[in-house]
């Protein structure tokens, strides 16, 4: 269902100063949780922006808005790469001015419906502040029943995010994220082995093959491509 979100005629991306309330859990009763150093490098968006954002008012984590105490969930993160799109695209003519509370409302209007867990690959933003699923033919369509395509131009949002952002959903092939499992962390697929536990062991000084006999079910290519992971992730916070 597409949201009922007024166009907007204010500053760019120009947000309410209030804390925004809590939403429903997000896309079908889940959601992640994270820190800001966390939340910005899965996001992509540099940590001091999520601070300015955050203490400003601009845009504030749903779950937990407190000055001192920010929690961030996964849906936030989808807002975050769209408002940090939508910012760096600001000088081109051809985009709309989008403020940042239609971004929220959108995404939590798809909290409160659901969106299907093999569809969420396929959702998209446009530069008017819009959900589409892009289909296989590669048209861009809106996400409700009107099937309204989309004009060029347009985020995918689970897609890697600059430099450092990965895959919201496949970080590596044999990494997965669920924002209702392990409160949103990178794991390896078909286990409940957080990609961090690893990183911290690995370096903490202890080899692969001393990992792996603390964890039989981790491959050796699913290690490797969680230490690729965490560094990648280090480096962007």
């Amino acid at each position: 269902m597409r949201a009922n979100i007024p166009a907007s005629d204010g500053p760019m991306l120009h947000a309410s100063a209030g804390a925004p309330a809590a939403v429903a859990p997000v896309f079908g009763g889940e959601r992640g949780v994270y820190a800001a150093r966390r939340a910005a490098a899965l996001a992509g968006v540099p940590l001091r922006t999520l601070h300015h954002w955050a203490q400003t008012g601009f845009y504030r984590p749903s779950m937990s808005p407190s000055p001192h105490d920010y929690l961030w969930s996964w849906a936030d993160l989808l807002a975050l790469r769209a408002i940090d799109w939508l910012r760096q695209r600001k000088d081109d003519p051809s985009v709309s001015r989008v403020p940042a509370q239609r971004i929220r409302a959108a995404l939590a209007e798809f909290e409160r419906t659901g969106i299907p867990r093999h569809k969420l690959q396929d959702l998209v933003m446009s530069a008017d502040g819009e959900l589409f699923f892009r289909q296989a033919d590669d048209l861009v369509v809106r996400a409700d029943d009107s099937r309204q395509v989309a004009m060029s131009g347009v985020l995918p949002l689970i897609s890697p995010y600059q430099r450092h952002g990965p895959d919201l959903l496949e970080p590596r092939p044999l990494l997965r994220i669920v924002p209702g499992k392990l409160h949103g962390e990178p794991h390896i697929i078909h286990t409940r082995i957080a990609t961090a536990v690893l990183y911290a062991l690995f370096t903490e000084g202890y080899t692969a093959e001393q990992i792996q006999r603390m964890y039989p079910d981790v491959t050796a290519d699913a290690l490797d491509q969680s230490i690729d992971l965490e560094q990648s992730l280090s480096h962007a916070a």
